[in-house]
């Protein structure tokens, strides 16, 4: 097989797997979806649902990676904005499944895919700019994280209300103030 229907191939079995799992997690916890489960509901093998996500985890991981990095992007200098507002609407749009996702013992799940995908962004900023975090990374992006899932998910679930421009902006200005004291020129310096 050549290299392009190798590819279609793979993205094909990736997407499978992704709609099996997406299915599920509709229709039950995630804590009791079994890797078992998603593969037969895939049609694959386990070995091959392993091969494309290594775990459960990494595969709540990769169905989450697409909407939540535009949350993570809100770290970096270039305004987004628009993204986030975008991706608040799907959330909105899709609000029926948020407390799946956004409250409850999922909550822990998604917020750490959120950790991990700022933590990587914070990581891959030029080596002057990492020196200057007051914090461990990790650490760091735990916080923007928190900063930027607590009012999505208020949101979202309904607790409280405003438009999804208003409330992309303040995210957008509350992280970029946020990575200022970060980066050690916060207030009372």
């Amino acid at each position: 097989m050549n290299k392009n229907g190798r590819d279609r191939r793979v993205k094909r079995s990736r997407a499978t797997v992704l709609d099996a799992f997406f299915t599920l997690v509709l229709k039950e916890p995630y804590e009791r979806i079994t890797v078992r489960e998603i593969a037969l509901r895939a049609g694959v093998s386990r070995s091959t649902l392993y091969e494309h996500f290594g775990s459960k985890d990494g595969l709540l991981a990769a169905s989450l990676e697409g909407p939540l990095s535009m949350l993570a992007d809100t770290v970096q200098a270039a305004d987004n904005t628009a993204g986030i507002v975008a991706v608040l609407e799907h959330f909105w749009a899709n609000r029926s499944i948020a407390p799946g996702l956004f409250a409850g013992p999922m909550r822990r799940h998604t917020v750490g895919v959120l950790v991990r995908l700022i933590a990587k962004r914070l990581r891959s900023a030029p080596p002057s700019r990492r020196a200057t975090l007051v914090i461990p990374v990790r650490l760091a992006a735990t916080q923007l994280a928190e900063v930027l899932f607590a009012p999505t998910a208020a949101w979202t679930l309904g607790q409280s209300g405003c438009s999804a421009s208003r409330l992309a902006a303040v995210l957008r200005e509350t992280t970029q103030a946020l990575m200022q004291v970060l980066h050690g020129g916060g207030a009372g310096r």
